[in-house]
C-alpha cells in the first residue's frame, strides 16, 4: 500500500508481515510531528485506520519493509563525499544527545572522524569527537567536508524506532550520506526488516571559535571521576550566578565555590582522594564562570567514566569527557567556558 501526502514527501509501503511493526514505527512519527505542531493531535490515532493523506506533513522521513542493509537494496551512487556505515546507530544517538543544547550543529569530516560542535553565543562550546574505529565503514573523499544541520530533527530521525530496539535487545543499523555543499544528509535505518529514510536538508554553516588549548598555558589540570562532579554539580545552589574554581600547588583540595542568597557555599575535594586521579597545578588557580553556562557540561557527565578539567591562565576552562562505547572505543566530548570577566572584577 503506497500513501502519498499532497507534496509526495512521504511514502509507506505495508508488506503484511511486517504491518504491526510499521504502525508502531509511523505512530512514533506522528507523534514527534504532533509535539511539533505539524497538524492537529486528534489525527493522532490508530494506524489501522490511517488519517487523510492530505493532513500528514511528514517531509523528512520515508518508511518501507526490506531485507537488512545490502549492496543490492540500498541505492549507491558515485557522488558521496562522506558515506558512514554503522551497526548499532544508538552510539552516535548517545553522544550527539549529550551535546545537544541549542539546535544547530556543525559537522567536521575529516579521514581522521567526526566532530560536532554546538556553541552558545560564540562563547560556550561543545565538541563530540567520535574516531572512525566506531564505524563499521567510514570514507571521506575530501580533505574535510563541513556542513551545518539542525541537531534536534537528527536525534528525532535516529530515534524513529524508539525504545524497541532496546526491550528487543537490537539496535538500528545507520547508513549515513552526503553528496556536498547544498544537498541534504540522508540517512537509512533499518531494523527488524524495517528501513526508514530521512533526508535533512543542510545549510551553509557559520564559522565556530577555534579554541587553542595549548599545554603551554595551561595553569591547572584535574582527572577525576566524573560521578563525583556530577554529584557536587547538580547540588551547587541555584541562587548564585556564578562558580568558582580554584586550586594551588600548595593546596591539598581542589575547591568548587557558589555564592548564593544564604552565603557562599565550598566543596573541598582532597587531592589524595579515591575521586581524583590527578592534579597538577603549575601556579594559583581561581576563576569564576557563569553558572548558567556551566549548565550545559552536566549532560555529558552523566554518560562520561572520567572527566579532564582544564584552565589556562586566560581563564578559559575546558572539561574533557571519556565516553566508552562498544568494542572498547572511545568517544569525546569537549566543553569550553571563558571566564566571567565581570565577577572577576567585582572582586
Amino acid at each position: 500500500m503506497f500513501l502519498f501526502n499532497n507534496k509526495q514527501q512521504f511514502l509507506v509501503r505495508i508488506n503484511p508481515t511486517n504491518r504491526q511493526r510499521l504502525i508502531n514505527v509511523l505512530h512514533k512519527l506522528l507523534i514527534t510531528k504532533t509535539r511539533a505542531g505539524s497538524f492537529p493531535a486528534s489525527e493522532c490515532g490508530e494506524f489501522s485506520q490511517l488519517p487523510k493523506t492530505s493532513h500528514v506533513k511528514l517531509q523528512q522521513f520515508e518508511t518501507f519493509v526490506m531485507p537488512r542493509f545490502s549492496s543490492q537494496n540500498v541505492p549507491v551512487e558515485q557522488n558521496h563525499v562522506l558515506m558512514i556505515r554503522m551497526d548499532n546507530a544508538k552510539i552516535i544517538s548517545h553522544i550527539l544527545k549529550a551535546i545537544n543544547f541549542k539546535e544547530n550543529s556543525v559537522f567536521c569530516c575529516t579521514k581522521d572522524g567526526l566532530k560536532v560542535t554546538v556553541e552558545d553565543m560564540k562563547s560556550v562550546q561543545l565538541n563530540a569527537f567520535i574516531e572512525p574505529g566506531i564505524f563499521q565503514s567510514y570514507v571521506v573523499k575530501e580533505e574535510e567536508i563541513k556542513f551545518q544541520l539542525n541537531l534536534t530533527v537528527l536525534l528525532e530521525c535516529l530515534n524513529v524506532f524508539g525504545s524497541s530496539g532496546l526491550q528487543s535487545g537490537t539496535s538500528p543499523a545507520l547508513k549515513l550520506y552526503y553528496n556536498g555543499h547544498g544537498t541534504p544528509v540522508s540517512i537509512l535505518l533499518e531494523e527488524s526488516g524495517v528501513i526508514t529514510d530521512c533526508k535533512i536538508r543542510t545549510v551553509h554553516f557559520d564559522p565556530v571559535l577555534d579554541y587553542d588549548f595549548g599545554t603551554s598555558n595551561v595553569i591547572g589540570r584535574i582527572i577525576m571521576s566524573s560521578e563525583c562532579l556530577k554529584e557536587v554539580f547538580c547540588e551547587l545552589d541555584s541562587t548564585s550566578d556564578c562558580v568558582q574554581f580554584s586550586m594551588s600547588p600548595d593546596s591539598a583540595n581542589f575547591r568548587i565555590t557558589t555564592f548564593g542568597h544564604s552565603g557562599t557555599y565550598h566543596v573541598d575535594i582532597p587531592k589524595a582522594s579515591d575521586v581524583i586521579e590527578s592534579l597538577r597545578c603549575t601556579s594559583p588557580v581561581s576563576f569564576k564562570y557563569k553558572l548558567s553556562l556551566m549548565k550545559p557540561s552536566i549532560r555529558p557527565l552523566g554518560i562520561a567514566q572520567k572527566v579532564s578539567l582544564r584552565i589556562d591562565d586566560t581563564g578559559l576552562i575546558c572539561f574533557q569527557f571519556m565516553i566508552k562505547v562498544e568494542d572498547n572505543h572511545n568517544c569525546y566530548i569537549d566543553f569550553y567556558c571563558p571566564a566571567d570577566v565581570d565577577f572577576e572584577e567585582d572582586e
